[in-house]
């Protein structure tokens, strides 16, 4: 299968003209299969419109032929530090393309070592940083020996939990663990700049696949006539408090709320309350781009950025928290939605 065959002509056209032949077994390879075979296809959807978009401005042809080769060549699945790498160029390309259609006068940054490294300079003092969480390494390993042990029978199956992994406290407690790996890189790797305005590209399409509705602070799940009500965890991993936030048991039924038990509260501040100079996060998930502002941010940011923002590809704005106009989102919207949780989930007299 090739690019054109899915309606993505000018893609195709600019792989052929810098001669870049896709390999089966390399990142793009690997998702033109998938897509054939009637799998997802987003991620190639994604980078089509971030390739238009570089193509359009006629900027960074360089860089973009770089990372195309990178994505064309380099075997996908031979072992997991290449999925990481692979998926880290992806989302790196995505971010860099979709970027540049707002944002002209973009800049890819090049590592420095012993400095603070984002990696786009998106406009004056406005940087940006993509962050590429990846499926739990302890399931990937407790799929395969699930396989392993299956291998005289005609089928095999196997449970499994990417986001979470397998171990008891991530089953016993799933919000946490999610929050843990969304972002447990960056609590210790602060790349944002001091008097800068500076943003986070979180993708969560590469061994996360989270779709937009994972990122509501509270969801609710209609399944063969019963109504679950529970919290996946991403929006915590940003706005919730260590102690406050509140998340239930899986399959929680508000209707039994006394007879339920299982209750469990965050472990972590969400990352917003510990970085004052981040000014927002932008996530990307399988279905749209969602904007997270910081209210407690040193700094407001910039109201033609925010509406930049609001311009990009895909941007789902009903489920995006910030403020209009030049003023900060006001933290009491925070406290409001995890004070109307943790009220959800008392029991009543």
């Amino acid at each position: 299968m090739e690019l054109k065959d899915f309606g993505y002509h000018q893609f195709d056209s600019f792989m052929e003209e810098h001669k870049i032949e896709i390999s089966d077994e390399s990142y793009l390879g690997v998702r033109l299969k998938n897509l054939g075979n009637g799998g997802s296809g987003s991620n190639i959807l994604n980078i089509n419109a971030a390739v238009e978009s570089l193509v359009g401005i006629d900027r960074h042809e360089s860089w973009l032929v770089e990372n195309l080769k990178l994505l064309s060549y380099e075997s996908y699945k031979s072992n997991d530090k290449k999925i990481q790498l692979n998926s880290k160029v992806a989302a790196e390309l995505i971010a860099g393309g979709q970027l540049s259609n707002v944002f002209h006068e973009i800049e890819p940054l090049v590592e420095r070592q012993g400095q603070k490294n984002p990696d786009f300079k998106l406009l004056d003092s406005t940087y940006l940083e993509v962050y590429c969480p990846q499926t739990s390494q302890q399931n990937i390993e407790a799929v395969q020996k699930q396989h392993n042990e299956q291998k005289d029978k005609m089928v095999s199956f196997s449970f499994s939990h990417p986001q979470t992994g397998q171990t008891v406290g991530a089953k016993r407690y799933p919000s946490n663990k999610i929050i843990d790996r969304v972002l447990s890189h960056k609590r210790n790797n602060d790349q944002t700049k001091v008097d800068s305005y500076n943003l986070l590209w979180l993708d969560l399409t590469h061994g996360f696949n989270a779709f937009c509705d994972d990122a509501l602070p509270l969801v609710t799940i209609h399944h063969v006539g019963t109504i679950y009500t529970g919290s996946f965890g991403i929006w915590h991993a940003f706005y919730g408090k260590k102690r406050k936030s509140t998340f239930a048991p899986e399959r929680t039924e508000l209707r039994y709320l006394n007879s339920n038990s299982g209750y469990y509260q965050q472990m972590e501040d969400g990352l917003f309350r510990q970085r004052e100079y981040l000014n927002g996060a932008l996530l990307l998930t399988k279905d749209g781009l969602i904007f997270f502002e910081n209210p407690w941010a040193k700094m407001a940011l910039p109201e033609e950025v925010k509406k930049k923002i609001t311009q990009l590809y895909r941007f789902r704005a009903n489920y995006s928290w910030f403020q209009a106009g030049e003023k900060i989102m006001p933290s009491e919207l925070v406290e409001r939605e995890l004070n109307k949780i943790e009220w959800l989930y008392q029991k009543s007299d």
